[in-house]
This record gives structure tokens, sequence and C-alpha cells, in this order.
């Protein structure tokens, strides 16, 4: 859980700085739209805490979906079998 809010705070800071450097640069009116940017902001750090979020729990589904279309046979070795006991020969 400490990585997908590590991963969305990233991307809400980053996307911050974009939007005031919009806002200041562009637009050159800050004080009338701070409001929306603040929306703005909650929604991209929601949505980016629940896409983390949601590919981190499903990461072993989605590596074996894209192995069947790159038609890659890479091996998850959490998925190996182990061989015990006496051998068949």
């Amino acid at each position: 859980m400490e990585k997908v809010l590590l991963f969305a705070g990233c991307v809400t800071v980053l996307f911050v700085v974009l939007k005031v450097l919009e806002l200041k640069f562009i637009e050159k009116d800050i004080k009338n739209n701070l409001k929306y940017a603040m929306r703005d902001t909650v929604m991209v750090f929601s949505s980016s805490l629940v896409c983390g979020f949601v590919f981190l729990h499903y990461q072993g589904q989605f590596d074996d979906f894209f192995s069947v279309i790159t038609n890659n046979k890479g091996i998850s070795l959490n998925k190996t079998p182990v061989f015990t006991g006496a051998p068949d020969f």
C-alpha cells in the first residue's frame, strides 16, 4: 500500500507543478482558477491511487494476459512446481 500512496503522491505533485505553471504563464489568472485546480488535483490523486492499487493487486493477471498477447513464453517463478519425493524413473 505504501508504493501505491507514493506513486499517487508523485503523480499529484507533478500535476500540481504543471498546473501552477500553466495558470501562471499561459492563462495568467491564478486566483480565479485556483478552485478548479484544487478540484482537478483531488481527482488526479484519487484516480492515480485507484489505478495504482488495481495494477498492483492484479499484477499477476496482467502479466499472464500480456504474455499471451506478446507470445512470450516467460515462466512465472511463483508458479514453478517443486519436485519432491522419489523420482519416477
